[in-house]
């Protein structure tokens, strides 16, 4: 069996298996979420039928999502069918997630988009490792703000105002970071202690790659505002989703080391005794002590 074949086999499998996944949960915000918050997902536009051209072309495209390879996965963009009936797509995964997690994401947050909103014209899911959207409009290079889906850590945080005083300049840097990517990815990861406590702060932000800088700069500067008004403010981790961007933080670490774009400096007093460690070497030592022998032989 080649690699496409059992590519589509996985997707039809996954199908039946989420189709024995628990129910999703509706919340108060936009869309509904799976009973852990791994999936995501808003639905829109006007209905189709389950039998139109449109919907056979959306099954075929979210399909083919299964099917990208080394070079393409991180950021998949295709399109599919003609006027009406043509269907636009964008998947992204997050940047740090490896290939093989990323194409497992992509196949089940495909499969739920088959099965919760195939029979209307737009969707987005958040998955805690990818994103996917689709539309039968143009998206590809555009900023969507919105749906907005707020997803909350169940806990409060201590220290409120030293953690806020750290989370919306460290949002901020990896924001920059972000933006300033390339057309394959938008992505930066970092954290930050907060002063007078022993929690740090970690911190993922990511903008679809297909937009500009000041778009994605625009769409995660909205994010970060929206906090003080939502179910996120006062909590100690939670996630801001949004179609073209979304940041996540928390107060463990949960994303890959290898990618954190603001690594500690080191403390004051590692860094006293390195320097005085180099400078001070034996030489230097017994050149010193010998100009004390000097100067007490000359003193008495």
């Amino acid at each position: 069996m080649n690699s496409s074949s059992t590519s589509l086999l996985s997707f039809f499998l996954a199908t039946i298996i989420f189709g024995l996944v628990a129910p999703a949960t509706a919340d108060t915000d936009n869309g509904v979420c799976t009973p852990t918050a791994d999936y995501c997902w808003s639905c829109s536009g006007d209905t189709t039928n389950a039998t139109t051209t449109y919907e056979v072309n959306l099954k075929a495209l979210l399909a083919s999502l299964s099917l990208v390879n080394q070079t393409n996965y991180e950021f998949y963009h295709n399109s599919l069918g003609d006027g009406t009936n043509k269907v636009n797509a964008i998947a992204m995964c997050r940047g740090d997630i490896a290939e093989n997690d990323c194409r497992s994401c992509y196949t089940a947050a495909s499969v739920i988009l088959s099965q919760n909103c195939s029979n209307q014209h737009q969707a987005v899911i958040w998955a805690i490792n990818c994103t996917v959207r689709y539309s039968n409009m143009s998206i590809f290079g555009i900023e969507e703000d919105e749906p907005t889906k707020f997803v909350p850590s169940p806990n409060n945080t201590s220290n409120l105002e030293q953690f806020k005083q750290v989370l919306n300049p460290l949002l901020k840097t990896l924001s920059e970071k972000a933006a300033s990517g390339d057309s394959m990815k938008k992505f930066a990861a970092g954290h930050e202690l907060v002063p007078g406590t022993n929690q740090t702060i970690y911190a993922i932000v990511q903008c679809s790659p297909d937009l500009d800088k000041e778009n994605c700069t625009g769409c995660l500067d909205d994010a970060i505002s929206d906090i003080s008004n939502s179910t996120i403010d006062g909590k100690d981790g939670g996630r801001i989703l949004k179609p073209s961007c979304s940041f996540r933080f928390e107060n463990n670490r949960f994303y890959d080391l290898a990618v954190d774009s603001l690594p500690p400096a080191p403390s004051p007093t590692q860094g006293n005794t390195t320097s005085i460690t180099t400078k001070v070497s034996p030489s230097s030592f017994f050149q010193l002590l010998l100009s004390l022998l000097c100067i007490s032989s000359a003193l008495f």
